[in-house]
């Protein structure tokens, strides 16, 4: 996806074009360091002859001073201002990942360098969907007959609804998934799966109909767990507790 930011930063100032002098002769030549930038100081000790070399501390380094500098600039080359980048986001990015954008931040002092963006990335958790790596999680809730008699249901991806089948007899909590439907890989060519989970529904209030026929059900032996079933269950909870 391509995003337009906004900054706010230093920009080269329009009335010197960055120079940070008023006029062309407005710069001299160092006094200190002759033009050079680089001060040399000589040292003697019983080893020998020391140089030291060090930035010139009057001009900095540059090698010329500023007699005469810009108003508009006071004399640095950069005024506060705006401008607006785009953005390339590639697609399977995630919190944490960044980009750097050459040349884009801040103009250099006095016709130097520009420094560079970082965009640091953040990810909004999404209204529904859950991010596991590449895969993507999403709980589908089914009634109580969808996973006894089987359904075809519409769920949604990332890319649009999808058909996905419900076998009959299907577990609450079990995990479908859905190939290729998934995040892209970040500079890759394949893409993750959307992971399905299945949350049973349960009715907060019946009809006096429905509570007949869930009663009938409840009589039924085939409706309840078998007796290995059970036995699980009971691990289960003591484990548990």
């Amino acid at each position: 996806v391509e995003k337009k930011l906004k900054l706010k930063k230093d920009v080269v100032c329009h009335v010197c074009e960055g120079s940070g002098a008023a006029s062309r002769d407005a710069y001299l030549s160092c006094p200190q360091c002759r033009g050079s930038g680089e001060v040399r100081q000589v040292s003697q000790s019983l080893f020998g002859q020391f140089v030291n070399i060090t930035t010139c501390s009057r001009c900095g380094g540059h090698g010329r001073v500023l007699k005469d500098p810009c108003k508009a600039c006071h004399g640095d080359g950069r005024k506060k201002g705006e401008s607006i980048v785009t953005v390339e986001v590639p697609a399977g990015v995630t919190s944490g990942n960044y980009i750097t954008l050459r040349g884009e931040g801040n103009a250099g002092p006095r016709g130097g360098t520009s420094g560079d963006v970082i965009i640091l990335f953040d990810e909004i958790e999404h209204e529904y969907f859950e991010r596991h790596g590449d895969d993507i999680l999403y709980n589908l809730p089914l009634s109580f007959s969808q996973v006894v008699l089987g359904d075809e249901v519409e769920v949604p991806t990332l890319t649009g609804k999808a058909k996905l089948s419900i076998q009959p007899g299907t577990q609450a909590n079990k995990i479908l998934r859905m190939r290729n439907k998934g995040i892209p890989q970040l500079h890759g060519a394949g893409r993750g799966d959307q992971l399905v989970r299945v949350v049973v529904w349960t009715p907060t209030k019946l009809s006096a109909d429905a509570r007949k026929l869930f009663e009938e059900l409840a009589k039924s032996e085939s409706t309840r767990p078998s007796v290995k079933d059970r036995s699980f269950f009971s691990r289960v909870k003591e484990a548990v507790l």
